[in-house]
């Protein structure tokens, strides 16, 4: 119970570091967790917590912080205060130092929202971290949030045969509806979205598609939005459609588009005023 100003001061202290440390636990989970799309899709979890379970707990105890820290700093207002005062007096550069901090603030702000190396490292090394989750092509979903999409709407997006879908899944003796979504089916059955959709992905013929040179824009937006292709590199993206690099680069090229290998998709779309899946649309299309 807290019996004083001093207890209620005490707690709210000791709130302030509880909240400081699992801020940085679950910062930290944030910064190395995979990208939505292969979280979901893989049902990741860590400590028995799964991605939104680490985001709200880390959103929480960051307004759970924020509000203690007002009440440590109105609970200690008194010293605060008086320690401001005799730095004043002392004339011991308290100016200095805020302007000095002020500016710190300033350039990791601006740094920030314009990508800015060094603080731009720390960006580059997140989205390193998360895309090195993806060690097989299984681990990222047909398109994006497939787990919340119905069976049946799976069947059409994907253009499979519904009912060999379904006589696909009975055979392997699982329990659904064929309304349910993917990821309805999978905790229905102690599985993953990713695993009941390889139960069925076999069925895919590739005949069903046009090939990629001739693909319209509208069509590799189907078959591509939400992949995460933008996060790719220019070659492993021309690794993941059949494309000889070399090649795709030459027709960036021709086209007054200036990337490189390692350069990532949607970096050089951005340089350029594109979207991503216009520049593959590029690097597909023969002259």
């Amino acid at each position: 119970m807290i019996k004083n100003k001093q207890s209620a001061r005490s707690l709210t202290a000791f709130l302030v570091v509880w909240s400081f440390l699992i801020l940085t636990v679950t910062g930290i989970v944030l910064y190395i967790v995979p990208q939505g799309r292969i979280a979901h899709w893989i049902r990741w979890s860590l400590l028995g917590l799964d991605k939104m379970q680490w985001g709200a707990v880390h959103m929480m105890f960051g307004g759970v912080f924020i509000l203690t820290g007002m009440l440590h700093l109105y609970y200690n207002w008194k010293p605060f205060k008086k320690y401001l005062l005799e730095r004043v007096r002392g004339q011991l550069q308290i100016k200095q130092e805020l302007i000095v901090s002020l500016v710190i603030s300033l350039l990791i702000l601006g740094m920030s929202i314009y990508h800015i190396p060094p603080v731009s490292w720390v960006f580059d090394l997140n989205e390193a971290v998360k895309a090195a989750w993806a060690t097989r092509p299984e681990l990222n979903p047909p398109f994006g949030h497939a787990e919340q999409v119905s069976l049946k709407g799976v069947s059409r997006r994907m253009q499979l045969d519904h009912a060999r879908v379904v006589k696909r899944l009975q055979e392997a003796g699982l329990i659904f509806n064929e309304e349910d979504s993917l990821g309805v089916i999978a905790e229905q059955n102690a599985m993953t979205p990713m695993q009941v959709y390889g139960l069925f992905d076999h069925l895919l013929s590739r005949a069903q598609h046009p090939p990629l040179s001739n693909i319209s824009l509208d069509e590799l937006e189907v078959r591509y939005a939400g992949t995460g292709l933008g996060r790719k590199t220019l070659l492993q993206v021309c690794d993941q459609v059949g494309l000889n690099i070399n090649l795709g680069l030459q027709r960036l090229a021709q086209q007054g588009i200036d990337a490189t290998a390692d350069e990532t998709l949607k970096e050089v779309a951005e340089r350029h005023a594109r979207s991503p899946l216009e520049l593959l649309k590029l690097m597909l299309t023969e002259e």
